[in-house]
């Protein structure tokens, strides 16, 4: 009942001291290092690289909607190797917040509303954001891509970085897109669904999974597969402190492709060591 209370409670997405130590050490800590250690098979790889001190932008690609497995997965790591009690936060998309009982989760458990103002928030005040930039199109793209860093040109990860000073943290997983099968995804066919109006997310995808066999759109929930997941953390990448940088579109593109190619390799490596999907057996 105690988590249920919680879940009642009221709570501002734009508030980062709604953030909640206790109800993530009592509540999301245990179940999602459960579920990562038993279910996901999970590794980490470059704990290491994680900055102890300072705010950081960790910029990671995302899979696995609208359940979102890879991220509570992710979580738990974050926690086990910071603590509970350091104050760390990850950008949300709108769909989420717009469901009640998600949102006052979420956001006790350091989900705030993905805007720059809430990231410059964070990271002024000293502590690490997680961003990602692919969003909804990266979180529900093809099966046959999800082995590809593509974040669509969206840059304002770069320019927070040269806007602030904060490094940029690159982390990739494989195993996000194997819980379920996505055969097509089609930005087209959200907008004329009117999807993407609607909801803001801009993409409409085709699965095959459990337990609905095949289903359209990514807000149905489903039963995820027992999918090994893979993380990787990379070396923090700095760019220079230089708000007028931020503001030169050939400097922005320029370190946009330096942290793309740094994590596609990062990536590309963690496949070719995966042999089959969802079992993850090495090569």
């Amino acid at each position: 009942m105690r988590l249920v209370d919680s879940l009642r409670e009221l709570v501002d997405p734009d508030d980062p001291t709604c953030r909640d130590p206790e109800f993530i050490r009592s509540y999301a800590l245990p179940f999602f290092r459960w579920i990562g250690a038993r279910y996901f098979r999970a590794e980490l790889e470059g704990e290491d690289n994680l900055p102890r001190t300072g705010p950081f932008i960790a910029v990671a690609n995302h899979n696995g909607g609208p359940m979102l497995p890879d991220v509570w997965v992710m979580a738990a790591f974050w926690w086990a190797s910071l603590g509970a009690e350091r104050p760390a936060y990850a950008m949300v998309h709108d769909a989420a917040l717009a469901i009640p009982g998600l949102r006052t989760f979420l956001v006790k458990i350091g989900g705030l509303r993905g805007s720059r103002q809430n990231a410059e928030k964070v990271l002024r005040a000293g502590a690490p954001v997680l961003v990602y930039p692919g969003g909804e199109l990266d979180c529900l793209k093809s099966f046959w891509r999800r082995h590809t860093i593509d974040f669509h040109g969206r840059t304002g990860f770069v320019e927070l970085a040269m806007q602030t000073g904060a490094p940029i943290l690159p982390v990739v997983n494989v195993g996000g897109h194997e819980v379920y099968v996505t055969l097509w995804s089609s930005e087209r066919l959200a907008r004329w669904t009117g999807m993407a109006r609607l909801t803001r997310v801009k993409t409409l995808p085709v699965n095959v999974g459990l337990p609905w066999g095949i289903w359209v759109s990514g807000f149905v929930p489903y039963l995820p597969l027992p999918a090994k997941f893979v993380y990787r953390v990379g070396e923090p990448i700095y760019l220079a402190h230089d708000p007028r940088r931020a503001r030169d579109p050939h400097a922005v593109r320029e370190a946009y492709a330096r942290v793309t190619r740094v994590m596609q390799d990062m990536l590309d490596d963690l496949a070719r060591r995966r042999r089959m999907p969802v079992l993850g057996l090495a090569a």
